[in-house]
């Protein structure tokens, strides 16, 4: 369904339950709402969606769709997971997944990859796949306009669901990489988990079935293990293939059904493993704490039964569900804000734990030795909201969030993306979540939305806070200073707490206009097309400029971003926090007079933001709006230049949560090796200097404030850009309003200036020893500055993806010792003399000096020899195939059009970037290896657990 996601889901953060990549849901077209609803009325299926089920018990579903164009997502849903393994079988359902990309009836080992490489299709962006307790799922993002690629992602499906080779060779070669991916996961996070799922699971097969598996079982398991998972629990009926995309929906049925008609059960049906997650009636309790933990929490969770989402009656229910979230969140949004808030941050909302178990979840971030205080606000919260339930003003703000949320979704019906519709019917097959399309949707909200009360929402959520099957989690770092606290002491806070007598909560509203002086339009001075580009140029009369693009990508999105040189670079070192903190402080402190929960308030149902921003060398207000919203997104762009408020309480919040995100700073291994790597890199340089809570201390809210009003005081410096869903006279008038009457001294004064970060002239290697797990990480950084001419960048970035694919199929596919490399291009143009190219990877501590030296290696070769010609045909093909759907993206116009403001470059630069990428050959690749990757000036910085741990 459409419906928003649930305001907060701590359970999938808390546990990590899934092993791979992640999904979101979204919309469809499809059948028309009834004219009145009946409540028992089925919801239906979207009839846009071509269905069938194969004679072996395949699912089909094909839909086709043009957006993206020339490309197709295809999707194998599998109803199989850990919780299928047997006691020796931990970990073999995700070693399945693994295995489809090493060999099968169609695709010989390491072909796959390298043949859906050669169109412009990456492991992990468009090639990939997930498993978690109950599903695996496989996903591929492919070209649609060559017919027989759209045939390979059939067969490769189809041999993942029936026809991997399983070779021994092959298995024992990846117990490496599955290990390296259980090695990466190992922490902090992990040993708390650890501590949590057996109370979290209490009395459930879920608590020993983990997706990642045993360690002793991947390394060991005998190969004919891995094949009897794979033939009892991969079967045509517990499968679907879903394809949508810009296809012939007839002829991808007739390829379905040739790939997938000769598939058969290779074993006979076994039973289903026991999935029962027991409620209880007592309350169970979980401490948990770890020295290298840098955050203090605490949740609690009320366990009910799932419950039908079949029908108009459920979809109803789960209105007054998010309606609820929604105001309990804005409650909590507000004690946050107070300076004698209990909590850091704080939420509620709903999880689903298993197939037949959802919970709903109450949970705090508080300062350390604070958790209850934490715990006792959120509970007396929820008790205010059982004995009192909400108000008429907040459930009005509610229903005008939820009808603005399903205004837009209508509104881009038309626009969805092919994933969005792949990943709700792969929802629909494997958890039975009804998929009508939101036209259908839409107009179910707009009968049943007025229909809901306060009095029976108030009911609804007092009934999911009931006092049965709750389990009460903390996590605090384990550190001197802190008293140690028990299970003990949590009953007796949570007993404290049920016991505080509560009032009704205290709600206002805001009824003042936003902008209470409208400003006078300014007069335009000149005007110019660029019509290679689409963008028409304005200048107003003081002095700013506005490029403007319209587009048909989307319809009911319009993004903006007015930008000025100069940024933090403006900034001295010695007040360099406060300048990094500015926009924070803004945000808390609220514009034009009204304090930021009245600005929330004011603009509930409303989907229009501008956000002021400070980067490192640019300073600007971004934001975006529907098309009917765009003034009231332009005026909070008006009120962020000209009326930031100055408010001490907000300055309180904010030092007070940079406290606590400082306070267990060197606790945290990943977080000392990034500030090592950051020092290393930059030759030391003060931008690279963490804060401390001595720092924070001594924030000074006027040097914050004053650095603030002067980056936004000449209107001059500034080009205002904007693209989307609008007409160029439509807006002009809007922006000669809220642009053009900005304040301004007639002339540009701001530039950006170099700050002087340099990256070292000579070879450097540091070891950081943190952490009490056999896992290392290393970062091998090569001084890389290439000019920000678009042909340099270019170049730059092609040979980049170059090295990622050989050091994948070294360090991976071909030794087995990581999980994956990463290789990216660190520049923050337009500053120059600290540009690298970061080479990234995490392995086991005794391979890490072997792998360094593979690195260094495969540069080397890549120099002397440069690349073959099918790596550069892939890396050119990637480039290609990614270009070509962000020219179809409001915001890839959006970022290019700042980026040649900032770097004076040339707008048909935009649009002729394919010459570019054609013009890359292996040979000039190898120049680039030569230019940017020094071997005399580079280095090396790896994270090894401490000694003696």
């Amino acid at each position: 369904m459409h419906l928003p996601s649930r305001s907060f889901a701590a359970i999938a953060t808390l546990v990590a339950l899934t092993a791979g990549a992640g999904h979101v849901a979204g919309g469809a077209v499809g059948a028309q709402a009834p004219a009145a609803f009946s409540p028992q009325e089925v919801i239906p299926f979207d009839s846009a969606v071509r269905t069938t089920t194969l004679a072996n018990g395949l699912r089909v579903f094909i839909r086709q769709n043009a957006q993206p164009a020339k490309r197709v997502a295809l999707r194998l849903a599998v109803k199989t997971g850990s919780i299928h393994e047997a006691d020796d079988q931990r970990g073999l359902a995700h070693f399945v997944e693994h295995m489809a990309f090493n060999g099968s009836a169609h695709f010989k080992p390491g072909e796959l990859i390298s043949a859906f490489e050669s169109v412009g299709a990456r492991l992990g962006p468009h090639v990939n796949a997930y498993t978690s307790f109950d599903e695996t799922v496989y996903m591929l993002e492919l070209p649609s306009d060559q017919p027989d690629i759209v045939t390979r992602g059939l067969e490769a499906m189809a041999d993942f669901a029936g026809g991997l080779t399983l070779d021994t060779g092959e298995i024992d070669k990846e117990r490496g990489v599955v290990i390296e991916e259980w090695r990466g996961g190992l922490g902090a996070a992990s040993r708390i988990r650890d501590k949590q799922l057996p109370v979290l699971f209490y009395r459930s097969r879920y608590a020993e079935r983990l997706p990642i598996g045993d360690p002793d079982v991947i390394r060991n398991s005998p190969p004919q293990r891995l094949r009897d998972f794979y033939n009892t629990w991969y079967r045509p009926d517990r499968m679907a293939i879903i394809v949508v995309g810009d296809i012939d929906a007839g002829q991808i049925e007739q390829g379905v059904r040739s790939v997938f008609g000769p598939l058969s059960a290779r074993a006979p049906e076994a039973a289903e493993p026991d999935r029962t997650v027991p409620l209880h009636e007592e309350l169970l309790v979980s401490v948990a704490t770890d020295p290298e933990l840098t955050r203090s929490s605490v949740q609690l969770l009320r366990k009910h039964p799932t419950e039908s989402n079949q029908r108009v009656a459920d979809y109803r229910r789960g209105l007054l569900e998010r309606l609820g979230d929604y105001m309990i969140g804005q409650r909590f949004s507000e004690l946050a804000r107070r300076p004698d808030a209990k909590f850091l941050g704080a939420g509620a909302g709903g999880s689903s734990l298993s197939q037949s178990v959802d919970a709903y979840i109450f949970s705090a971030s508080v300062q350390d030795g604070q958790i209850p205080d934490g715990l006792s606000a959120v509970v007396v919260e929820a008790n205010r909201v059982r004995q009192f339930g909400f108000g008429d003003l907040e459930l009005d703000r509610a229903k005008q969030w939820m009808s603005g949320f399903m205004l837009r979704a209508y509104n881009e019906r038309e626009k969805t993306e092919s994933g969005s519709y792949a990943q709700e019917y792969v929802n629909y097959f494997l958890e039975g979540e009804p998929s009508p399309g939101v036209a259908y949707e839409y107009q179910l909200v707009q009968q049943l939305l007025p229909t809901i009360t306060t009095a029976e929402i108030s009911a609804f959520v007092a009934m999911r806070l009931g006092n049965d099957s709750r389990v009460l989690l903390a996590t605090a770092p384990q550190k001197p200073g802190v008293p140690p606290l028990t299970e003990g002491d949590l009953r007796t806070t949570l007993a404290a707490a049920d016991k505080t007598a509560v009032t009704p909560w205290s709600d206002t509203t805001v009824t003042r206009e936003l902008v209470q002086n409208k400003p006078s339009p300014a007069a335009i001075t000149s005007r110019r097309e660029v019509p290679d580009v689409g963008i028409t140029i304005v200048r107003f009369a003081n002095g700013a400029e506005a490029w403007i693009k319209p587009t048909d990508f989307k319809n009911d999105q319009i993004v903006f971003d007015l930008m000025a040189p100069g940024g933090l670079s403006l900034a001295s070192c010695g007040e360099f926090p406060e300048a990094t903190l500015a926009t924070s402080y803004v945000g808390l402190a609220g514009v034009g007079g009204l304090k930021a929960l009245d600005l929330q308030r004011m603009l509930s149902g409303k989907l229009a933001s501008a956000s002021p921003y400070i980067a490192l060398s640019s300073h600007g207000i971004s934001g975006g709006a529907p098309p009917a919203q765009l003034e009231t997104a332009l005026q909070l762009l008006y009120l962020n230049f000209t009326a930031p408020n100055e408010d001490a309480d907000a300055f309180a919040v904010l030092t007070r949560q940079m406290a606590a995100a400082v306070a267990n700073r060197g606790q945290s291994p990943q977080q000392l090796f990034g500030d090592r790597l950051a020092e290393v890199n930059t030759s030391g340089h003060c931008t690279s200097i963490p804060l401390t809570a001595e720092r924070v201390g001594s924030l000074d809210r006027s040097k914050m404030s004053a650095f603030y009003r002067a980056r936004f005081a000449n209107a001059a410096d500034f080009t205002f850009v904007i693209t989307g869903a609008l007409q160029v006279d439509d807006v002009l008038p809007l922006l000669a309003r809220y642009v053009g009457s900005l304040p301004s001294t007639g002339e540009q004064t701001s530039r950006f200036a170099d700050i002087g970060v340099r990256f070292p002239d000579a070879n450097q290697r540091a070891v950081v020893e943190k952490g009490r797990e056999p896992r290392s990480q290393t970062v091998m950084s090569f001084f890389a500055d290439p000019g920000p001419t678009p042909l340099e960048q270019e170049y730059a970035l092609a040979a980049v993806t170059v090295l990622e694919i050989a050091l994948r199929d070294a360090l991976r596919e071909e030794l087995g010792q990581t999980y994956g490399v990463s290789v990216g291009l660190s520049q923050s143009l337009p500053q120059r003399g600290g540009g690298h190219v970061r080479v990234q990877f995490g392995a086991a501590p005794e391979n890490v000096t072997a792998m360094t030296d593979r690195v260094l290696a495969e540069i080397k070769r890549l120099q002397a020899d440069g690349p073959s010609a099918d790596l550069t045909s892939r890396a050119k093909e990637t480039a290609r195939r990614t270009y070509e759907t962000s020219l179809r993206e409001n915001n890839y116009w959006l970022r290019r059009m700042s980026s040649i403001r900032l770097l004076n470059g040339n707008l048909a630069d935009i649009v002729n970037r394919n010459e570019r990428i054609e013009s890359i050959t292996p040979t000039i690749l190898q120049e680039v290896f030569k230019k940017d990757f020094p071997l005399d000036r580079y280095t090396t910085v790896t994270l090894v657990p401490e000694p003696g741990k």
